[in-house]
């Protein structure tokens, strides 16, 4: 009789503990590039990886139909990043692209400190193209991180910008020492 009770009591015990389990939340995907010395923790929910090797990060909107592309651009080591000067660079390389219009630029304070965002119109092939950059000193180096978002010029700028905005707030830089990308050439920075 004792060992029955016992089993009663641990069924008991069994089944109050399996039932007061909250159920998992969703899980919060991070996102590591080593050779870009970055981390998205999390990756924002509008966005999943399309391209992630060696210096090579693409993300790709989650929604279906939504177009676009978020790459990722290291400069060279250098002393002083002159955030204005890349705004400049951007500009230009804007200007020079077909059928094009300059949106402007604004100072952004984020938490990795003062960044800037560049906006413009130009025409890729045959499809009017919207590209948003943000230019930012790299969390832990002394580079220029370009985060560049591309998408159709149809899209709600507003909307593209303020996920932009939610990639930066998700960055972090990697701990020295970690394996660090290729540095990309001036143009390469401006350009894409």
């Amino acid at each position: 009789m004792r060992s029955l009770t016992a089993a009663v009591v641990i069924c008991c015990l069994l089944a109050v503990a399996c039932g007061s389990r909250q159920p998992a939340g969703p899980v919060e995907e991070t996102v590591v590039n080593e050779a870009l010395g970055l981390r998205l923790s999390p990756l924002p929910s509008d966005f999943e990886v399309a391209v992630n090797r060696q210096a090579d990060l693409e993300l790709a909107p989650a929604g279906e139909g939504v177009e676009g592309r978020v790459t990722f651009l290291v400069g060279e080591e250098e002393t002083g990043i002159n955030l204005v000067a890349a705004v400049k660079r951007h500009q230009q390389w804007i200007e020079e692209q077909p059928e094009a219009s300059y949106e402007g630029g604004q100072e952004l304070m984020t938490p990795h400190g003062t960044a800037f965002y560049s906006r413009g119109r130009f025409l890729l092939g045959l499809s009017p193209i919207e590209e948003t950059v943000v230019l930012l000193k790299h969390p832990t180096q002394s580079r220029l991180l370009t985060i560049r978002y591309r998408y159709p010029a149809a899209a709600d700028s507003s909307v593209r910008v303020q996920q932009l905005l939610d990639i930066v707030g998700a960055l972090e830089g990697l701990p020295a020492g970690a394996e660090q990308a290729e540095p990309a050439t001036p143009s390469d920075e401006a350009s894409g």
